[in-house]
């Protein structure tokens, strides 16, 4: 599915494709997290995250073929030093990629601090707070930055944004894709989690205020972004704009 004329929305699945780069587009992976909620929350979840992102990613590289692939920020979960399990799952997926593609992207995200520990190991090169090409300008979202003026697209995570479907006592929640044109004319896309994880931004739900991006926050009027829901099953389901699909939750 088309997003802009030269960004596709690879159908069913968290991720885009560009297709002047040959770029397949990622984010907010978290992985290691399911040892974090063991560890500080007490919540016992079985470690298959990777297993899962591995069989997807086969999926999606099988459809569209990219030779290079960019992780926008969120590689891992901890903010602090790395588990573990973050070490053994960074190593492996970057391993599990080479063999896919020619080349792998990383954009430092807000929980990638101890990140350059693990990348020095592996020889993975890491932009941060952006990585521009040909006008494709990628940060993760998590602070705003003097912006290149020769960029003609943002595309951001961090905010992980689903909406929420409401009727009667019953609600779904789904990741969502957003896009649209920044204050500034620019075009935009804000990326859903590719984590299995992930809660995420009830985006149809929270105030504006509540917004985990100071980019969508300040330099996006959000109600104006087009949202696109990702069911795995379905596809890509389009909801129009932002503000038209705005609800109330009771609890």
């Amino acid at each position: 599915m088309k997003i802009f004329e030269d960004v596709e929305l690879i159908n069913g699945f968290k991720a885009i494709y560009l297709k002047k780069l040959d770029l397949l587009v990622i984010s907010d992976l978290q992985l290691g997290e399911e040892l974090y909620l063991a560890e500080k929350r007490g919540v016992f979840v079985p470690q298959i995250q990777l297993k899962e992102m591995k069989k997807e990613l086969n999926d999606i590289l099988r459809r569209v073929k990219a030779r290079r692939i960019l992780i926008n920020g969120d590689v891992k979960h901890e903010f602090g030093e790395a588990s573990k399990q973050e070490w053994r799952e960074v190593m492996e997926l970057v391993e599990f990629l080479r063999k896919k593609v020619d080349e792998i992207i990383v954009v430092r995200g807000n929980h990638d601090n101890y990140l350059l520990n693990i990348a020095s190991k592996i020889n993975l090169q890491i932009f941060d707070p952006f990585y521009l090409e040909k006008g494709y300008l990628f940060s993760h979202g998590h602070k705003k930055f003097p912006y290149p003026t020769n960029f003609h697209t943002l595309i951001i995570g961090h905010e992980e944004p689903a909406i929420i479907l409401k009727e009667g006592f019953d609600r779904i929640k789904l990741p969502a894709l957003l896009y649209g044109k920044m204050k500034n004319g620019k075009r935009i896309v804000c990326l859903p989690a590719f984590s299995f994880l992930s809660s995420g931004t009830e985006i149809n739900v929270v105030d504006k205020e509540d917004l985990l991006s100071p980019i969508l926050k300040e330099d996006v009027d959000v109600d104006e972004l087009e949202v696109i829901g990702i069911d795995r099953e379905i596809g890509a389901l389009r909801f129009g704009k932002l503000k038209e699909i705005k609800v109330e939750v009771q609890f």
